[in-house]
């Protein structure tokens, strides 16, 4: 312990000690908010405070501020997330042989073209018209990727700042300080709340909290509670005291869960896993208003994609203590009797789904083949089961997007995450049938629920926001049908609605109507649906291409975004067509046209490599 010599405060680590220290000095507060006259050491936290001061007591926004330090960092020493020497080149280039760099990171997954002769250094995304080629499949199935097999981290690099201010308002909020000493936690404990994370701290702002250890708040005392439940749930699942899932204690679990810790990594996980699984709508989202389920699979979605200088990270075995802890409580939830009509009034039940397919793609971007065979065994028909039982497979809006005030947006806002969570379990039963023939838990013909609004629509900031995309669309869009409406006439010869609604669709949608004729085919080829014969979603394949390919400027610029998975729903479409054609007799027998479940992505990998070979001879 490192003891203040001004005061009889106390602290685990020099550095935080010495930032103490600062504060008894008066010339140490160089910044000073204008609107309430706060003062703080560091000019970027009182400007974040200004902003958020400013729109508080409606007060003008302070000046912009001059851009800051370059970056110091090169970029394999910032990919790898390793502290860099600063040297020319640094140790770490210097041992693998290159010079510094300082553009850009970026990570491609290996790529599998199927053609014979292999891309050129300019090849871009606009020459794949006529060239088959996998990225996120043969990243996904690669045995070599362990961790983070979604390449979720690669779209927190590639995601774009977002505006944190609603956030920081709402935590400023949830954070108010009382006097109430937490149960769990010592003074020099709660007093140790700075966590500066090296994954996104130069990129995106985060939240500067108080850390006087004698204060609380809402969230401090509801990241307690969560500490004190998860161990009760891990001393109820009988693990070995001795063994490597042993449960858990409270004194491992205080260095990550802080209030400090909660701003970053709810910051993380809006920057990284949301855009493969927008189920939470951010503008409104509140964290000092949210159930624990949901704030859980939140917060350590957010804790495992990024990291601390003082190398806290999430334990082994804590995500599968989570998992438990919300699936009790989506087996409490299927036991009750609730209907769509009754989520305004009961929304918490809505967010133990959310937090539930949440902590499914968390758990599968993890990679054990363990937690895949119990997600896609157990977990996961649990989900689907609740969500038919609650009726939001057939959930229809009350209305189409219209410019209205902020009641009404927020009510809206409400039947949009109904859609958007039927959807997005659609796509993870989809997933799971493509990648591991997973027999789907949920019919295609069940999803008479609407589409999804388009992202930019669901993303608005504000209500101003919102009704300024409606001004802008109004009328230019004809209006969609149900999913299953557009996906029995994609089966079907007669495609004049279908040119009509496309001008209607974006790349969330063709994925999930992709997705669908995967669950179709695979259902025929199981001679689950005998009366669809591959040749009918042969040709709901072509229609599909052809809408794609229509859209092509509409898609392309989304793709550009990187963000999330429709950027790979043609690459979907080329595995679909591969399927068909081997399954009507074309090359050899392959073990991913079996039709046994799996959890291993071998065979997947085989397919792939096997059509590669296949398609790349002349």
């Amino acid at each position: 312990m490192f003891q203040c010599s001004r005061c009889d405060k106390s602290y685990q680590r020099k550095s935080h000690l010495l930032r103490h220290e600062a504060t008894h000095t008066t010339k140490s507060f160089s910044s000073i908010c204008p609107i309430c006259n706060k003062a703080f050491q560091k000019q970027e936290v009182a400007r974040r405070h200004s902003k958020i001061c400013a729109r508080k007591y409606n007060r003008p926004p302070p000046p912009a501020s001059k851009p800051g330090r370059k970056k110091r960092s090169c970029d394999e020493c910032t990919h790898a997330k390793t502290a860099c020497d600063k040297n020319s080149p640094c140790s770490r280039c210097k041992t693998l042989g290159r010079q510094c760099s300082f553009g850009s990171v970026t990570s491609s997954p290996t790529t599998i073209y199927l053609t014979s002769v292999p891309p050129s250094p300019a090849f871009s995304h606009s020459s794949l018209a006529s060239k088959r080629s996998f990225f996120f499949l043969s990243h996904f199935t690669d045995p070599a990727v362990v961790k983070d097999k979604l390449a979720i981290a690669e779209t927190a690099k590639s995601s774009t700042k977002r505006n944190l201010d609603a956030l920081h308002l709402n935590l400023e909020d949830a954070l108010s300080p009382f006097y109430a000493m937490q149960s769990f936690m010592s003074s020099s404990a709660t007093a140790d709340m700075f966590f500066q994370p090296s994954f996104l701290a130069n990129q995106y702002p985060i939240l500067d909290l108080p850390s006087e250890g004698a204060l609380s708040s809402r969230l401090a005392r509801q990241l307690n509670d969560l500490m004190v439940e998860l161990v009760e749930t891990s001393n109820s699942m009988g693990h070995d005291s001795e063994g490597p899932n042993r449960p858990l204690d409270i004194s491992s679990l205080i260095p990550l869960f802080t209030t400090s810790n909660l701003s970053i990594f709810i910051s993380t996980y809006f920057q990284s896993l949301h855009w493969h699984l927008p189920i939470v709508h951010f503008p409104t989202f509140d964290p000092g208003n949210v159930s624990n389920s949901l704030l859980i699979s939140i917060f350590l979605a957010g804790a495992m994609y990024a990291t601390s200088q003082d190398g806290t990270v999430v334990q082994p075995g804590l995500l599968d203590v989570a998992e438990e802890y919300i699936f009790r409580r989506v087996a409490n939830l299927s036991t009750a009797s609730i209907h769509t009509s009754q989520l305004s009034q009961f929304f918490p039940e809505l967010e133990i789904v959310q937090a539930a397919l949440i902590i499914e793609m968390l758990q599968f971007g993890q990679g054990g083949m363990q937690t895949r065979r119990r997600i896609r065994i157990m977990r996961h028909p649990c989900v689907i089961s609740l969500i038919r039982s609650i009726g939001i497979f057939q959930y229809k809006r009350s209305t189409t997007p219209q410019i209205c005030d902020e009641l009404t947006w927020r009510k809206r806002i409400a039947e949009e995450v109904l859609v958007r969570v039927s959807c997005w379990a659609f796509l993870a039963d989809g997933f799971l049938t493509v990648c591991f023939n997973n027999h789907p838990a949920l019919s295609i013909f069940e999803m008479d629920c609407d589409f999804p609004w388009d992202s930019a629509l669901f993303e608005a900031e504000s209500t101003s926001a919102f009704n300024e995309l409606v001004a802008s669309t109004n009328g230019a869009r004809p209006s969609l049908p149900t999913i299953r409406q557009f996906i029995t006439r994609l089966l079907d010869t007669d495609i004049g609605d279908l040119v009509t609604w496309s001008r209607s669709l974006v790349a969330e949608h063709l994925l999930l109507l992709m997705y669908a004729m995967h669950s179709l085919a695979f259902q025929a080829r199981t001679g689950l649906l005998g009366w669809i014969s591959p040749n009918a979603i042969k040709l709901a394949a072509d229609n599909w291409k052809r809408i794609w390919d229509s859209i092509g400027d509409i898609v392309g610029k989304e793709k550009t975004q990187s963000l999330g998975y429709p950027k790979h729903a043609e690459e979907l479409w080329w595995l679909l067509n591969a399927t068909l054609d081997r399954t009507a007799g074309r090359g050899k027998n392959l073990r991913y046209l079996d039709t046994a479940a799996t959890d291993d992505l071998g065979k997947l990998n085989e397919f792939i490599h096997n059509v590669a070979a296949e398609e790349g001879t002349p």
